[in-house]
């Protein structure tokens, strides 16, 4: 008997300021997909919207693979779209994205549930004004409350985009403004020196944590560059820490992965000091390219880029 292929839609492109890693994401979870298992169909959100809708009304589709980043992808926009047409997707709900993308409520989240991470102030860009008085308040502020060297990003960003690490008082009116060309709200974090390591989660009800990778950026920082171009930064797995902090990192992002409740995959960012490890963000939808690194992480597991993806669907398809 001849077994039927799912039939998987790609959704790709979108909106945001990820526009290109999200097309690569997309091309490449096509070119990973088990030609035996799956066929598949790629929509750019930004366009084939009215095509995709009249593909999932006339039964064309029978699960979306979510390959967006940022707004519009990975906000719970998109998921709250795909609620409304009945048709299964991966990755998190609504909720789950809302709070994963955005700084703000996950990193109150973590304060609440006493998970570490960086001491934050919040601005908004109408209270911001770099001269005069309120200016001075706000450095004030900033030394006060965070310290130097600190670091400034948009609320809602991914990918690095937007991000400065100041170390000096002369550079926090320029890297304010690069956050705000991203957002109208932006973070100042404190900054924590320290290993920087990232851990991958597969699952919807008993997540598994996959191993733990070491990044170490041949630049400042870990940024969007660094992230798609390997001559920019080396990552290591196993990352180089003792079997002791490995299991502990790995049980952080399950609970995190849980205490927002994601599902089917997702990527928890940390920093590791000490023996205290920071929680920075959460990414429910981690770059799935061939620099990325949730497939490194799968792969030191055992688990191939199609085997991978074939777990993500399936975790999709779970009622």
């Amino acid at each position: 008997m001849i077994r039927k292929k799912i039939k998987v839609a790609i959704l790709m492109g979108g909106i945001s300021n990820e526009r290109e890693v999200s097309l690569s994401t997309g091309k490449t979870v096509a070119k990973y997909l088990d030609p035996i298992k799956f066929s598949f169909k790629t929509y750019d959100t930004k366009k084939d919207l009215p095509k995709l809708f009249d593909d999932v009304l006339r039964k064309k589709i029978d699960v979306c693979f979510i390959a967006l980043h940022g707004r519009g992808g990975e906000d719970g926009s998109v998921q709250g779209m795909l609620e409304l047409l009945a048709i299964p997707y991966t990755g998190s709900g609504i909720i789950a994205s809302a709070i994963g993308i955005n700084k703000i409520v996950s990193k109150k989240l973590f304060e609440k549930e006493k998970i570490l991470t960086p001491k934050f102030i919040v601005f908004q860009s109408d209270e911001i004004k770099l001269e005069g008085r309120t200016w001075n308040n706000i450095l004030k502020k900033i030394k006060r409350k965070i310290g130097l060297p600190c670091v400034i990003k948009p609320t809602e960003c991914g990918s690095s985009v937007g991000v400065t690490i100041i170390k000096s008082e002369k550079e926090i009116k320029k890297g304010i403004k690069t956050a705000l060309k991203e957002d109208n709200k932006i973070i100042v974090d404190k900054y924590i020196d320290g290993k920087e390591i990232t851990v991958g989660v597969l699952g919807n009800k008993r997540p598994i944590a996959l191993p733990v990778i070491e990044i170490v950026p041949k630049k400042k920082f870990f940024d969007y560059q660094a992230k798609y171009d390997p001559k920019f930064c080396e990552e290591i797995v196993p990352a180089r820490i003792s079997a002791k902090i490995t299991k502990k990192a790995q049980k952080i992002a399950q609970k995190v992965y849980r205490l927002i409740d994601c599902r089917g995959f997702g990527r928890v960012d940390m920093i590791l000091n000490g023996k205290n490890i920071y929680i920075l963000e959460i990414n429910t939808i981690p770059g799935l390219t061939p620099n990325s690194l949730l497939p490194k992480a799968a792969q030191e597991a055992g688990i191939s880029f199609s085997k991978l993806l074939e777990k993500i669907i399936k975790f999709a398809l779970e009622k």
